[in-house]
């Protein structure tokens, strides 16, 4: 939208600069000369005349306009910003001051400025009679304002104005059929979406469209069909791939449809290499089903194609935690966590404090992990893994409230030897028998839990339980309990 804004307003204004009062005596050569260099891309040149004519005579308008667009085109916005507002205050009434003000300021971001100047842009052109063409520019950029604003409905209230004005224009059409979608008002849109695919049916963005309010209605199986048309019309392989990844997204949602899916996934790919988006879904549903090299191979091509997106990264660094390849983990979710926004933010800390453990890293662990509780108080595995980082850090006691809540919440037996160690080294000898009771009651092959079981046994004076609890664990093989036995 920018780009096509920036052309509008490049090539329109030197016609427009034609309507503006003549200078007095040789300033009219100034003028010519000036413009002459504009056209030419002598930026500096052009600036200079243009400044002498506009020092000569302050209400000349195509002074003003003509400075106001070689700055423009030199980049110089802010000086662009002066001189359209100079033009806007000496000529109220006409459209290019405001106009060419408002798209000044959007560039600068700022959008409330553009927003009113805009406004004011269309205001003043129709009351002068301008041809819908000629505000046609001045709508989709005050649209686009609005939008950038987040406030979609008042996007859509102007692509509205500006669609009665020029009836069969598809792409005021279709950017107005954009804007109802996001105001939420899909049903609204289908009329200018059914319009413009009637004239294109392999239209990317409207056929996409389309499937988001027909899937937003619940008529899953019609968005489907919908794509289906799309997808034989489409005009390019590029085109293709991005409606058969839509359509597999639809798909995933509806569950129990993995094998179509992936299939689906990998067809996009096929047709276009780059859609990383599919290539980082393809490695989401194989870590899911347990194929953590496959997704490995995903998620790399994805990040090959976007590196900066920290779902890529997640993905990333989730498959080389499920390979147990710690060290990568842990270096890809630190630049997760640094690129992450809310949603991905706490997984990406999860992901780097559990790998930060493993590497040895405890301090950085625990810090990350602290966070991840804080957000996710029912996740037995943050608990279970905070509560390890604290106990390598000597902080037992810490470590014992962590891991006590890890097995309210989870008490499988990894979690219980886990709780049993912390207890041990808070010298809490009868929970630590307590708890590894439990653990070999549920899993009498558990050696080490046996060997750890005789030691809060032995603390509690009772040697021969002990013993027959380091036999047991010998008879497992542990062979550190091989000298207790005797």
């Amino acid at each position: 939208m920018k780009r096509l804004l920036l052309i509008l307003v490049l090539a329109s204004l030197p016609a427009w600069a034609e309507g503006g009062p003549s200078p007095p005596g040789n300033l009219e050569e100034r003028l010519a000369a000036a413009y002459e260099a504009l056209e030419a891309g002598r930026y500096p040149e052009a600036i200079a005349l243009f400044e002498d004519v506009a020092a000569l005579d302050w209400r000349n308008f195509r002074a003003h306009f003509g400075l106001g667009l070689a700055y423009f085109r030199s980049g110089a916005l802010k000086e662009a910003l002066f001189e359209f507002r100079q033009l806007a205050k000496l000529y109220p009434e006409r459209f290019e001051g405001w106009y060419n003000l408002g798209v000044t300021q959007a560039r600068l971001k700022d959008w409330k400025g553009a927003v009113a100047s805009l406004s004011r842009a269309l205001e003043v052109g129709k009351r002068a009679g301008l041809p819908p063409a000629t505000l046609r520019p001045a709508y989709l950029a005050l649209a686009e304002a609005h939008r950038k604003l987040d406030d979609p409905a008042s996007a859509a209230r102007v692509l509205g104005e500006a669609y009665k004005a020029l009836p069969g224009d598809l792409e005021v059409a279709l950017l107005l059929a954009d804007a109802l979608v996001a105001a939420g008002k899909g049903e609204d849109a289908l009329p200018y979406l059914y319009e413009v695919l009637a004239k294109g049916r392999g239209n990317v963005t409207a056929s996409l469209l389309l499937a988001d309010v027909l899937v937003d209605q619940g008529l899953l199986e019609r968005a489907v069909r919908e794509l289906d048309r799309s997808i034989v019309a489409a005009q390019s392989d590029k085109d293709r791939a991005r409606l058969i990844y839509k359509k597999a997204l639809i798909l995933a949602g509806e569950g129990g449809k993995r094998a179509e899916v992936e299939a689906l996934l990998e067809e996009a790919i096929a047709l276009d290499p780059g859609l990383w988006q599919a290539q980082y879904d393809v490695g989401r549903l194989k870590l899911a089903l347990g194929d953590a090299k496959g997704a490995l191979r995903a998620f790399m091509l994805a990040y090959q194609a976007n590196p900066n997106d920290p779902r890529v990264l997640l993905g990333l660094a989730a498959a080389y935690d499920a390979l147990g390849k710690a060290a990568d983990a842990y270096r890809v979710a630190k630049l997760a966590v640094k690129k992450a926004g809310a949603a991905e933010r706490i997984e990406a800390l999860f992901l780097l404090g559990k790998n930060a453990y493993r590497t040895g890293r405890y301090p950085e662990a625990v810090e990350a992990l602290k966070q991840v509780v804080a957000e996710r108080k029912s996740d037995a595995e943050a608990w279970l893994w905070l509560g390890l980082a604290l106990y390598a850090v000597k902080d037992y006691g810490q470590a014992v409230a962590e891991l006590e809540r890890a097995a309210e919440l989870d008490g499988r037996v990894e979690v219980l030897e886990a709780l049993g160690a912390a207890y041990l080294a808070a010298r809490r000898f009868s929970d630590a028998e307590r708890v590894y009771t439990e653990v070999v009651l549920k899993a009498p092959d558990r050696a080490e839990a046996w060997y750890h079981l005789g030691w809060a046994l032995k603390a509690l004076g009772r040697d021969s339980e002990a013993k027959r609890a380091w036999k047991k664990a010998l008879e497992l093989g542990y062979k550190p309990a091989q000298g207790l036995v005797r």
